[in-house]
């Protein structure tokens, strides 16, 4: 079974370095673009958009455009709409924490399996990978820091040997866009830290401890997601984000 990404993108048996930007081709740039665009709150949700205005907006031809917009439906961020159009896909404070709280659930359980059937080995490559999004986060590769995110759960939850339930999980990854979680500057170095104590309990072979250090790690990125979401909304309608939701966002990172 090939497992995926959060951005869609199959994992290779082993660790790999990602492409570099001079590598990506016009479609993955269309990607990355649009997805930048939504993300900041540049293109309104409901905005009915089709693939000349989107090739305009970005500057590029309408072949790589139409394969972006089929990517990231396929992620659940765009929707398709009447008269060729689509548009972002609106998300509740609450769908959010419905998300998170079936991720929690699962991802616990993966990770509660998987805690004394790592090996050494995949604990070094959990290590290693950890490196590489410390470098990333420094650099600011928003896109490289969601790839290697990705692949560092995968490796955790695939060690539980449940195909059924990772498939699960990578459903709900893709209903969501998880790239916010490293939008905000020092974000992405706390969200690391988190993942060395996770990593702390794998290492000592302790399930309870890595249940728990995993949920406190989810539940820090369902409080930033939920700020997010709410801060977009109440842009599109005029009113002040909330201060408090906006503070524990950038205080608590996933």
């Amino acid at each position: 079974m090939a497992t995926i990404l959060p951005d869609g993108t199959p994992v290779s048996p082993g660790l790999h370095d990602p492409p570099t930007p001079e590598y990506l081709t016009k479609t993955a740039l269309a990607v990355q673009a649009l997805r930048g665009l939504i993300l900041r709150g540049e293109i309104a949700p409901d905005a009915p958009l089709t693939v000349g205005r989107i090739a305009q907006m970005l500057r590029m031809s309408p072949t790589p455009v139409r394969e972006a917009i089929r990517t990231l439906q396929a992620e659940g961020l765009l929707r398709h709409e009447p008269h060729h159009s689509v548009s972002v896909n609106r998300y509740s404070a609450q769908d959010i924490r419905d998300l998170y709280q079936m991720r929690a659930e699962l991802e616990s359980q993966a990770t509660r399996i998987a805690t004394p059937r790592l090996t050494d080995a995949t604990l070094a490559q959990l290590a290693t990978l950890n490196d590489r999004m410390r470098e990333r986060a420094t650099a600011g590769d928003i896109d490289t820091l969601n790839r290697l995110n990705g692949e560092w759960h995968l490796l955790i939850y695939g060690a539980a040997d449940n195909r059924i339930l990772l498939d699960v999980v990578q459903h709900l990854w893709k209903k969501f866009v998880w790239d916010i979680n490293w939008i905000l500057p020092g974000r992405s170095l706390r969200s690391i830290e988190e993942h060395d104590a996770v990593l702390e309990a794998l290492r000592a072979r302790d399930p309870d401890l890595a249940v728990e250090r995993m949920r406190a790690h989810l539940q820090y990125g369902e409080e930033y997601a939920v700020a997010y979401v709410e801060g977009q909304a109440a842009r599109a309608t005029g009113a002040t984000p909330n201060a408090d939701a906006s503070n524990t966002a950038s205080e608590r990172p996933e």
